[in-house]
């Protein structure tokens, strides 16, 4: 599967990209929500403290028909996440496993 990480905070970036690869995927990593994604299977995003990206996430799901997983720990993002139905992994605690079992079930 060909994934994007959109994460501005490197270490995690490369923590999840490096997590992704070993389990088979193709990973393009981003800081920031570029305005279009082409050529991908699911797209993995930290909208920001305040849901900075969600104007973005809308324009992947809505517009391109993408496939999202939120990464987040702000309780905000949570809330609205879970109003759009979008699914959600938390970062605090942040588990490898669990990401790798939630891109799994999307891909399936």
């Amino acid at each position: 599967m060909h994934i994007v990480v959109i994460e501005e905070e490197l270490s995690i970036r490369d923590i999840v990209q490096h997590a992704l690869e070993l389990d088979g995927h193709e990973v393009d990593v981003y800081p920031e929500a570029p305005e279009t994604l082409s050529c991908c299977d699911l797209v993995i995003i930290e909208p920001g403290e305040q849901g900075q990206a969600f104007p973005a996430i809308w324009r992947l799901t809505q517009r391109q028909h993408l496939p999202v997983l939120i990464l987040t720990f702000h309780e905000w993002n949570i809330d609205l996440a879970q109003k759009l139905r979008l699914p959600i992994i938390r970062k605090i605690p942040f588990h490898l496993a669990q990401l790798l079992d939630m891109v799994d079930s999307i891909s399936a």
